[in-house]
């Protein structure tokens, strides 16, 4: 869970996301955040020590964010549960393209996950990382629930292919968008049904 905030640090951490999310850690500015924010930069120091603590508070905010969107689509998943293992992980990937179009905490979340800033590469790559753990064992789960069948070791499998799934989708959101998306997500996700559905097959 995040620290509590005062609503005007909360304010400057809504303004910076955005800020963020277009203009990356090298070219924001503390003062152009500070202006959208409605104060000046004096008072944004009042609240953060400078960019890397703002940059850092902003990132954690994404991560929460990105993990409460994630909890709740494996939720709907669950309710959703069918045999055989085709449409575990599914929602996530499916809302994916909308969700990077509507939310800038994701928009931000992938352009630091993938374009680190270099003094914070660290932070970054360690939040990142515990996020995608977090996926692998929604996805562990739910594949659990789906192929019962299935061994462990073929469940830790399908889901290291998942991942890799999760990371092309996201590298065609950064630089391709939609279109590019849909074609791959749904040539890799076809490849991974049907292995899956072969391997829930009785011997």
């Amino acid at each position: 869970m995040m620290k509590k905030r005062s609503a005007s640090a909360d304010n400057i951490c809504a303004v910076a996301v955005v800020h963020f999310s277009e203009h990356g850690y090298d070219a924001s500015s503390l003062s152009d955040i500070a202006a959208q924010a409605g104060m000046r930069k004096a008072s944004l120091y009042s609240h953060f020590a400078g960019k890397d603590a703002l940059f850092l508070d902003v990132f954690a905010d994404a991560l929460e964010e990105e993990q409460a969107f994630m909890d709740a689509c494996f939720a709907d998943e669950a309710a959703l549960a069918t045999a055989g293992g085709q449409l575990a992980g599914s929602l996530y990937c499916d809302r994916m393209a909308q969700r990077y179009a509507d939310s800038a905490h994701l928009r931000f979340l992938l352009r630091t996950a993938y374009l680190p800033p270099a003094p914070l590469r660290v932070e970054v790559g360690t939040g990142y990382e515990a996020l995608l753990a977090q996926l692998q064992r929604h996805y562990v789960a739910s594949l659990g629930r789906c192929a019962p069948a299935l061994p462990p070791q073929r469940i830790e499998l399908y889901a290291q292919a998942y991942l890799g799934i999760v990371d092309s989708l996201h590298v065609e959101l950064i630089y391709a968008g939609g279109a590019a998306l849909q074609q791959r997500h749904a040539a890799l996700w076809q490849i991974l049904s049907d292995s899956l559905a072969m391997a829930a097959q009785p011997a």
